[in-house]
């Protein structure tokens, strides 16, 4: 009976793989090579998507999944990004499920022309980490391409370890693998500087609420400055 329980479950499986892999748009994926069918998916569209059941669970925005919901145009000096301090917490992504990945890309916040530090790790259970990108002695900005070995990876995580304007780490966009298409207009081509004008409110450092409830002073502004872009 056993036996006969094993034969049954092994065949199940094998035609669960031959259905996804003839009809693989049903799962969200273009294809599936011989790597995801003996074990991790590898996916060509993005995965990290409030629609893909991807979530940020940690780090600081006004709304919780900001990083995730695929605007890369509307954000300013008040909304529109997520955030970490420096030296305390990150900004971690879940997947809805562990994927092969061999790219990342995000959009850093760019509405003046400071530049970032950070490093990204990915784990399957919060426990081990690899480290994927290391640019804590890089000036980053806007967005940024991050290729490497693809990596088992339900969890991404990203630190910032420097800000040349602030202590606060700044997010706009985040996607997993890479999507060309989806660059912000007209930006990247002058390294994601945007323009500000001074002598507007700053923004309340406790308007803005982590997922779990705590309070961060989140803004990216270090001194009085317009939320306007132009």
């Amino acid at each position: 009976m056993f036996k006969n329980a094993v034969r049954s479950a092994e065949m199940n499986s094998q035609l669960l793989f031959l259905f996804i892999e003839h009809y693989p748009d049903i799962f969200g994926f273009s294809y599936l090579d011989a790597e995801s069918c003996v074990g991790l998916t590898v996916p060509v569209e993005n995965v990290a998507t409030i629609a893909g059941c991807a979530s940020v669970i940690e780090g600081v925005s006004r709304s919780r999944n900001a990083l995730l919901n695929g605007d890369t145009k509307n954000y300013d000096w008040d909304s529109g990004y997520t955030c970490h301090q420096l030296g305390s917490g990150a900004i971690v992504v879940q997947l809805a499920q562990p994927y092969m990945i061999g790219s990342i890309r995000l959009l850093l916040w760019d509405c003046d022309d400071r530049s970032y530090s950070y490093y990204i790790e990915v784990s399957t259970n919060q426990q081990q980490w690899t480290m994927v990108a290391d640019r804590t002695k890089v000036s980053c900005k806007s967005w940024q391409s991050i290729i490497f070995e693809r990596q088992p990876a339900s969890f991404i995580r990203i630190v910032g370890t420097h800000n040349t304007a602030n202590e606060v780490f700044h997010c706009v966009h985040f996607e997993c693998p890479e999507q060309q298409s989806s660059q912000k207009e007209d930006n990247s081509e002058e390294s994601g500087l945007g323009d500000a004008s001074l002598g507007g409110p700053q923004l309340d450092p406790h308007a803005l609420q982590a997922p779990g409830g705590s309070s961060l002073p989140s803004s990216p502004s270090s001194v009085s400055r317009s939320p306007d872009r132009q």
